[in-house]
């Protein structure tokens, strides 16, 4: 096992409820001049309003919020980070629109009161709307150019339940009627303390941080209902027809949710299915057979729910074969993996923490997603240890008993391309 001993270094983890509700979740790192900033508001492309009615509106909103904030018009605005080596993004996820930053730790006192102003204080300029407004529509209707992106819009839209489906590309219709008097109106409404978390990780204070935001953020309260499920997943089979020389092929399965423990068994197995170089659909899709260009598998888990999902693009000639390996694999993977892929699988897991541990954005990030699916922030070591608890018999029980024959045939399956794809039922 490679050596991972930096995982084992216990930074100390502070947690402060300041006076607004807000969590503020700080991570003091020795040995590091940088700081990093996290800052979850509940105000994702799931809370927008549905259809129409402003489905996209969070990316307008995230776009015009770095658009000037407290006394400051967009270029003072921007000036006034950059003095202070702000590097920044504002940007729309699921649940969040987040606002990240990294900067010199001593020079985080001159910046929070620029992170209140654009989360508390954004002046949202009317101005800027049409400027705005063109971005959000090109971004969009440029998806018609990348039918790889596509196609994993489509399998999220068909097996994820609505509203944690949206794409947050938006809709065409919403982006148009929008006004600046709603969109306003819907920054108030959904960026509240309650339901927001900052996370901050680095050569910081958390006694001088909270202080300071309880000052800069006297006055701003309340809350937001959590999104909750509107209905049933589409899931099945679809297909779109493209005029391209490309296959695209999605295809969704179930998996726990990040608050299971379970989440860390099917993580390390879908590693080895199709997350590197080494793994069992890179070696038999694409090294011995040449099938596809790309093939891949990933977990992606939420507060509520995962999905493991399997990528591959190939040549319409050769995208039947490629589906039927990909299956024929899928069936092979249910009898476990051996001693070898289980320590690679490891050994990978160890080093990103290791790496992890040396980002403090990765780290600001890593606290702030803790704590909106479990509740606690996880030290490096704690991960570490939970990596280290995981054994070979276990993972593969875990695997016979959760990979199986339902698993498989409750699939979600997408594809691009000239033609669709023959779908036999999965044993």
């Amino acid at each position: 096992m490679a050596d991972c001993s930096a995982t084992r270094i216990q930074n100390p983890i502070r947690v402060r409820m300041l006076e607004c509700g807000m969590p503020l979740l700080v991570e003091e790192m020795a040995g590091v001049r940088t700081a990093a900033v996290s800052w979850l508001v509940p105000a994702g492309n799931a809370t927008d309003p549905e259809g129409e009615a402003g489905d996209g509106w969070s990316s307008l909103l995230a776009e015009l919020s770095q658009r000037g904030a407290g006394g400051r018009d967009s270029r003072q605005f921007s000036d006034a980070l950059d003095r202070v080596g702000v590097q920044r993004s504002v940007s729309p996820a699921s649940i969040h629109i987040v606002l990240g930053a990294t900067l010199i730790g001593d020079r985080m006192m001159e910046a929070l009161p620029l992170f209140a102003d654009l989360i508390v204080r954004p002046h949202l300029p009317a101005e800027a709307l049409d400027a705005v407004r063109s971005l959000a529509i090109q971004s969009l209707e440029s998806l018609q150019d990348d039918p790889q992106h596509r196609v994993t819009l489509r399998l999220r839209e068909r097996h994820l339940p609505p509203p944690f489906n949206r794409s947050g590309y938006g809709n065409l219709a919403a982006y148009e009627r929008a006004d600046i008097h709603s969109l306003r109106a819907d920054w108030m409404r959904r960026v509240r303390p309650i339901g927001s978390i900052l996370s901050v990780a680095g050569a910081v204070d958390a006694d001088e941080l909270a202080a300071k935001l309880d000052e800069l953020l006297s006055g701003w309260h309340g809350g937001l209902a959590e999104s909750i499920p509107l209905g049933e997943s589409i899931g099945g089979i679809a297909h779109e027809e493209d005029e391209s020389n490309q296959t695209h092929i999605a295809m969704g399965l179930s998996a726990p949710s990040e608050r299971e423990p379970e989440s860390l068994l099917c993580r390390l197995a879908t590693n080895i299915l199709g997350g590197e170089t080494s793994s069992r659909l890179f070696t038999e899709v694409r090294e011995r057979r040449s099938l596809c260009y790309s093939v891949n598998a990933g977990y992606s888990g939420g507060r509520d729910r995962g999905m493991v999902a399997v990528y591959a693009g190939s040549t319409p000639e050769r995208a039947q074969e490629t589906l039927d390996t990909i299956r024929a694999e899928l069936e092979k993977f249910e009898h476990g993996v051996s001693e070898g892929e289980f320590r690679r699988a490891k050994i990978g897991m160890k080093s990103r923490l290791v790496m992890q541990g040396e980002s403090t954005a990765a780290r600001a990030a890593a606290l702030g997603s803790d704590w909106y699916r479990l509740g606690r922030c996880r030290s490096l070591g704690e991960l570490s240890a939970e990596v280290d608890a995981v054994t070979l018999d276990g993972l593969n029980d875990w695997i016979g008993h959760s990979m199986s024959s339902p698993w498989r045939d409750s699939r979600t399956l997408c594809t691009v391309g000239k033609s669709a794809l023959d779908v036999p039922v999965m044993a």
